[in-house]
């Protein structure tokens, strides 16, 4: 078994005894870590502990030397992997049964609490087990400060053990046992009270009263001669009681000082109430609810935790609630700022207060923390009092000041969760709402003046980000100048460079809160919370912080999550792909940008490594899904060594990872532009997202980036980078059905990319130009032009190219009445397709070739090929192109007069159409809808129907499908089917369109009854 012992000479201990460690260096290096063992110790912090404030230039590899030195000391004790590496230094793993101290802090603990509860003899026996660990003054052989300190506590620790001991000895009628222990623990501290009066006690009980009173006065004149003070009074009244004989019991007194008459101190020391108390409704329950339950059912001190965001009002809830309890806690209400103390002044300062406030007086308080915990657990038990510990800053703070007693409530304010607080009671407070915010303006400022400026009260709510403290500064503000109109703030609040400015009003301050828990963060940390400030993210996780403060992603982990310990940063919640996602409140990101000093030159580094490793995940991510648009690629190399990790986690699941990183790509983008920082990156990404955009309809983010690089491009001169950004636009536009502007940067880019040479992007704007200008029925032009891409493809040796240009010609040539052309085109697009492995182009084509088929009244191939398309879609993960497929198929079957279940079918294609905000997939479905009510030979329904869809296809501008809607509108509309019918007419024959002929052989009502199942 590995023993690691600190209470005597330093030590590790294996199976076979002590393990040479090789000097006093290492044993410091162990004693360091073993003060927060399984916590991560920073080299820093290691440094600082080992040479106190005189490192050596070579601290830092001697410090590893020293690991290497314990690492192979576990070893020989039996135990690998103790000391871990862990970015920024090291952790100790070793388990509590393993360090003598802790299982000494263990067994004090268990014996304290045993002793509040009058179970003597195991609180006796947890005593002893803890004493006998002790094996000589502790840390010896170490001199560091650190572990001279920690020392000095622990031999604090050790007599109150002894004396604890005593007492529960004394408590089981044991005093003939203590005489010669006390008398040396006497000798050894004769200053200390409790034990002097435990040994009088003891004296006292065995019948030597003269000896008894003999103690008092040796300790009354070292007390005297070395202080200058008086014995305290629980000392003087235990002589007191020797003297006339009134001390008949041995257990320890519970009772409380009192004051002359009898009555117990009562205080009552809580900060005023907050009369404008507002919202918080549930969180006051919890705090009620708990407060009031039956104490008889209790074993522990009921407690609460209230913590959350600074500013957000917890200091006000713990003492609303205070004043709302008061009368079901007669005995008192204790309050303490802890904010600015450390574990050991501030438990010492504070528990001298609280002693006062309840009757002990001045002279009377011990003169240690340990005996003033003890002194105040005795206080307090058995009455019924709520104490308030505001603003503390860990568990370790909070422990010496909690009573011990059920009937006591204590609430702690925090802006960490203390979760390593046992059985408290967690509350959490999120920010205001809009109306909740309003509300609490209404109450500061007035509720007429609220509510006749109301939109401007709720932008002033809302600029505060629903921080209680930011709407009472904005309102103290508004009392201050009443003649203000509340726009007239709002607009102040606006402006971002002065919102932070607005919001300090007095001693009420948003930067000031802040800056409490800034000045807590290493300079590391800081530079961390200023660039993810200045990056201005809506959202990321953790990861975002390797590349951008250059470290390894185990220290970026702990770097966001020690933000968000602090209140620095928020957990936004977990992604779709299980990660969790974090951002900042608009208030403490223009805090962060505002104190950001890093110069320009290393702001934009760190902004560039953030966005190379998004153009390597992105493309990782690209790799794994359809082809939605033209790869162009910018010719650099952009690569970027990035942790394979994060590439799996990408190639996991890349359609999830789309989904949680789109945000925080678009939004670095633009904050790459806004900074005027690497250019070439920013069109590297835009040019990458095309594709996965134009899959999912993300319209947004893809005009968003676009635009960033096309005024990038255009700044730097690039005419290459703006053909390329252009055919990304006309992309764009064609996909929102935005046919004339997609047009428009379709032959800009065209321009730009003959000025330049580019045949490869020249190529890919002249299919788009061509595809336009098919779907705007200019079909010779779209000949022309879906020709010359072809062949510049072909030159390039873009089969990508090749394929969509084919695509588009067999679609001119199927309209126009060319079907073996058609399917001839459409087959050589499906092969080329296949051959470059693009799934999703693949079955695009075998959907043409399925208008082929059902052009030729080959309804049960059309159908077939229509399903196979739709399968491989479903199965690449194009939704879209899917539904397509599946109004294709369902045409095909309601030809073949199978309309069961189409209704269904089509209903689910116009829901995903809308979704994704495709108005030509609206108005295609809308359309077979129609088809399919006039085929069941339901004309009033089909009438509405195809109405709705010939609205679309004019709002839409696409002549061609107009005239298809008209022919069978006039078969659903009798009343006006000549007019249907004749601009149907006119509209096929001017483009051109195969159904000429077919209206040629019909009339409105032979096409009804040609239509018709």
């Amino acid at each position: 078994m590995v023993r690691v012992l600190v209470l005597g000479p330093v030590e590790l201990r294996g199976a076979a005894g002590e393990i040479n460690l090789g000097g006093p260096k290492p044993r410091t290096l162990l004693s360091a870590l073993l003060l927060r063992p399984r916590q991560v110790v920073s080299i820093d912090r290691l440094i600082d502990l080992v040479w106190d404030e005189s490192p050596p230039v070579s601290a830092t590899a001697l410090v590893h030397t020293y690991v290497s030195a314990l690492r192979r000391g576990f070893v020989a004790a039996g135990l690998e992997g103790a000391v871990v590496t862990r970015a920024p230094g090291y952790l100790l793993d070793v388990s509590r049964d393993d360090s003598d101290l802790e299982v000494f802090e263990r067994h004090l603990d268990t014996a304290r609490r045993a002793e509040r509860g009058d179970d003597h003899e195991s609180a006796a026996a947890h005593y002893e087990l803890a004493l006998g660990l002790w094996r000589g003054p502790a840390f010896g052989g170490v001199d560091a400060v650190f572990a001279r300190v920690r020392a000095d506590g622990l031999a604090e620790e050790r007599l109150g053990a002894e004396e604890g001991f005593a007492r529960c000895r004394l408590a089981q009628g044991r005093a003939g046992e203590l005489t010669q222990p006390l008398r040396a623990l006497v000798a050894a501290h004769p200053l200390r009270e409790e034990a002097r009066g435990l040994l009088m006690r003891v004296l006292y009980e065995t019948g030597r009263q003269a000896d008894a009173l003999a103690a008092y006065r040796d300790g009354r004149e070292r007390l005297l001669d070395e202080l200058g003070i008086e014995p305290g009074e629980r000392l003087r009244d235990l002589h007191g009681a020797i003297l006339n004989g009134s001390l008949t019991t041995a257990r320890r007194v519970r009772t409380a000082p009192v004051r002359a008459g009898g009555d117990r101190e009562v205080p009552r020391n809580l900060p005023p109430d907050i009369g404008d108390f507002t919202g918080r409704e549930d969180a006051l329950e919890t705090v009620l609810r708990l407060a009031t339950a039956d104490a008889s059912t209790r074993t522990n001190t009921p407690t609460v935790v209230v913590s959350g965001f600074g500013g957000a009002g917890k200091s006000a809830l713990a003492v609303h609630a205070a004043y709302r309890l008061r009368a079901g806690y007669p005995d008192g209400q204790l309050f303490a700022d802890l904010r600015g103390y450390d574990r050991e002044a501030g438990a010492f300062e504070v528990l001298g207060r609280f002693l006062a406030a309840l009757g002990t007086g001045t002279a009377d308080l011990p003169s240690t923390v340990d005996d003033r915990v003890e002194l105040f657990r005795r206080t307090v038990s058995g009455r019924r009092l709520i104490i308030v510990l505001d603003n503390a800053r860990g568990e370790h703070q909070l422990r010496p000041l909690l009573p011990g007693d059920p009937r006591c409530l204590v609430l702690i304010t925090s802006r960490s969760r203390l979760t390593g607080l046992e059985s408290a009671e967690p509350v959490e407070l999120d920010f205001f709402s809009t109306s909740t915010a309003v509300e609490m303006l209404s109450k500061i400022i007035g509720a007429g003046r609220v509510a006749s400026q109301r939109v401007a009260a709720e932008r002033i709510a809302d600029l505060c980000g629903g921080v209680p403290l930011a709407i009472r500064a904005a309102g103290a503000k508004l009392l201050a100048r009443p003649h203000w109109p509340l726009k007239s703030l709002a607009a102040r609040l606006s402006d971002e460079r002065r919102r932070l400015d607005e919001l300090a009003v007095g001693d009420l301050a948003i930067r000031s809160t802040l800056r409490m828990n800034y000045t807590e963060l290493t300079a590391a940390q800081r530079r961390a919370f200023h660039l993810l400030c200045v990056l201005d993210l809506p959202d990321f996780g953790w990861w975002v912080a390797a590349p951008l403060l250059g470290v390894p992603l185990e220290e970026a982990e702990d770097t966001v999550e020690h933000l968000v310990d602090l209140r620095l940063l928020d957990v936004a919640g977990v992604d779709g792909i299980g990660r969790v996602r974090y951002r900042f409140h608009d208030l403490v990101q223009l805090f962060g940008a505002e104190q950001a000093v890093e110069a320009p030159e290393d702001v934009a580094a760190a902004v560039s490594r953030v966005l190379a490793t998004w153009v390597a995940l992105v493309e990782a991510a690209a790799r794994r899904l359809p082809r939605a648009t033209l790869g162009l690629r910018l010719p650099v190399d952009a690569a970027v060594a990035v942790d394979g990790r994060l590439v799996e986690e990408v190639e996991d699941d890349p359609s999830g990872w789309f989904k949680s990183e789109t945000a925080a790509v678009v939004r670095a983008v633009e904050r790459a532009g806004e900074l005027g920082i690497d250019t070439v990156t920013t069109l590297l990404i835009t040019t990458l997202l095309s594709s996965p955009f134009a899959a999912r309809n993300e319209f947004d983010g893809w005009q968003r980036t676009h635009e960033v690089a096309l005024a990038s491009a255009r700044a730097a001169g690039n005419r290459h980078a703006e053909a390329m950004v252009l055919v990304g636009l006309g992309q764009l536009y064609y996909e929102k059905d935005d046919f004339a502007t997609a047009l428009t940067h379709f032959t800009c880019a065209e321009e730009h990319a003959v000025a330049v040479g580019d045949d490869a992007t020249r190529a890919v704007a002249l299919v788009g130009i061509g595809t336009v200008r098919r779907d705007l029925a200019e079909f010779a032009d779209a000949r022309r032009d879906l020709e010359a891409a072809a062949t510049l493809g072909t030159r390039t040796g873009d089969d990508g190219v090749v394929a969509a240009a084919s695509y588009g010609l067999g679609g001119i040539s199927r309209d126009h009445g060319g079907i073996d052309e058609a399917a001839a085109l459409l087959t050589r697009c499906a092969t080329l397709y296949r051959a470059g492995g693009d799934q999703r182009g693949e079955a695009l084509a075998l959907r043409g070739l399925s208008l082929c088929h059902r052009a030729r009244d080959e309804h049960a191939e059309a159908a077939g090929l229509s399903r196979q398309a739709m399968e491989i879609l479903v199965a690449v993960g194009d939704e879209l192109g899917a539904t397509y497929a599946r109004q294709s198929s369902a045409k095909a079957l309601l030809r073949l007069g199978r309309t069961e279940g189409l209704a269904a079918v089509l209903a689910d294609c116009l829901d995903t159409c809308t979704r994704h905000g495709d108005r030509f997939g609206i108005a295609l479905v809308t359309r077979t809808l129609g088809e399919l009510h006039l085929a069941v030979g339901d004309r009033d329904l089909a009438r509405g129907t195809l109405t709705a869809a010939l609205a679309d296809w004019e709002a839409l501008r696409l002549p061609l499908w107009q005239a298809r809607t008209l022919r069978d509108l006039a078969a659903a509309d009798p009343g006006h089917a000549a007019a249907h019918w004749q601009r149907a007419g006119e509209l096929f024959a001017a483009f051109g369109g195969r159904e000429v002929a077919e209206l040629a052989c019909h009339t409105p009502a032979s096409w009804y009854e040609h239509v018709r199942l």
